[in-house]
C-alpha cells in the first residue's frame, strides 16, 4: 500500500471531524433550562438532579414570564401538568424550538393524575 501526502492529510481531516462530533453532540444535549412547579413533589424532586442548571419554577414564576426567561435558549426540559406543557410548548414553538420527546409519567405523591416530562430543542 502506498501513502501519499494527499492520502495522509485526507485521512487526519476525517479523523479530526470524527473526534469532535461527540463533543458537539454532548454540547447540544445539555438543556439550557429546566422547567418544574415545586407544588408537585414529583417535579420539586426532578429540579434538585438538575443541579448546576438554570431553573425555572412555575410555582413562582407566570407562563409568560417563564416563556421571556427562555428567549434563545436551544434545548429546554421539563416535568409538569399538561396544561402548563401545552401552553409553553405553543410559546416556544412560535419561538422555533420542536418537540424533542414528551412522556406521561405518574405522579403518586403528589395525588396528580400525571405529569409531562417533555424536552423542546431548537431546529
Amino acid at each position: 500500500m502506498r501513502i501519499d501526502r494527499r492520502a495522509m492529510l485526507k485521512g487526519s481531516a476525517l479523523a479530526g471531524a470524527a473526534a469532535t462530533i461527540p463533543v458537539a453532540a454532548r454540547a447540544a444535549v445539555i438543556p439550557a433550562f429546566v422547567v418544574f412547579d415545586s407544588r408537585l413533589a414529583e417535579t420539586a424532586d426532578y429540579a434538585r438532579t438538575a443541579a448546576g442548571l438554570q431553573h425555572i419554577d412555575l410555582a413562582k414564576v407566570p407562563l409568560r414570564d417563564a416563556h421571556s426567561a427562555m428567549a434563545g435558549a436551544g434545548r429546554i426540559e421539563g416535568l409538569t401538568r399538561w396544561s402548563d406543557w401545552v401552553v409553553l410548548r405553543g410559546l416556544l414553538e412560535a419561538d422555533g424550538l420542536r418537540r424533542a420527546s414528551e412522556a406521561r409519567l405518574g405522579a403518586p405523591l403528589s395525588g396528580h393524575d400525571g405529569l409531562w416530562r417533555w424536552s423542546m430543542a431548537a431546529r
